[in-house]
């Protein structure tokens, strides 16, 4: 998975874009105050110095401004150069879901924050995995470009049930790394979003399944 840092705004945006951060930063500093469920849009307008009609411009929903307002995607460079590329299938396949963190990337202890407040709620947690796996078909596709092109005599039957038991592995990693990072931010460390040090970490464990 790689994240992916907030493009410099234009100057037009760069109001909008402050909003938008101070919306965010509202959201997770109450959630991590007082708790998912005791959480209201009114109390993250305030706190935040909008109003609800400037809230609802930005977000739908307090859920939004917690997790962003821009779901995963397919990084595209990485999957034009998986698909002719030999490497690891897991670990390249994993480093093609984009997640872009929002404005709190600027800071990594915000970006900890905003995991850690994510992390406190299951069902926040719950919503952020479905979030990666509306790209899981996507990545399925990719998958079978690149058996294709690295084994292109397989079968192309056995070929598609290769590229679900992938991606199925993929969705494994992701909550992983998900899970060990609100885990970290908990801890009031800031977590490692070093897609190098994951990929460390299937290297050495890979190996202990054969």
């Amino acid at each position: 998975m790689s994240t992916t840092p907030p493009a410099r705004p234009a100057p037009r945006r760069k109001d909008a874009v402050e909003k938008t951060r101070a919306i965010e930063r509202a959201a997770t500093d109450l959630v991590l105050e007082r708790g998912y469920e005791a959480v209201t849009v009114d109390m993250i307008c305030e706190l935040a110095g909008v109003s609800q009609r400037t809230f609802f411009n930005h977000f739908k929903t307090k859920d939004a401004a917690l997790l962003g307002v821009d779901p995963p995607t397919i990084d595209e460079r990485a999957a034009r150069e998986f698909i002719v590329s030999t490497g690891p299938l897991l670990a390249g396949a994993a480093q093609l879901i984009k997640v872009d963190p929002g404005g709190l990337d600027a800071d990594p202890a915000q970006l900890a924050r905003r995991i850690r407040a994510i992390g406190s709620n299951p069902m926040l947690i719950t919503r952020q995995l479905e979030r990666i796996e509306a790209v899981e078909a996507e990545v399925r596709e990719i998958l079978i470009l690149r058996l294709k092109n690295q084994y292109p005599d397989d079968d192309p039957a056995e070929r598609e049930r290769q590229a679900g038991l992938i991606v199925s592995l993929v969705a494994g990693l992701m909550r992983f790394i998900g899970r060990s990072w609100a885990a970290e931010a908990a801890a009031g460390g800031i977590p490692d979003i070093d897609p190098a040090a994951i990929e460390r970490l299937l290297h050495r464990v890979l190996p202990k399944l054969g």
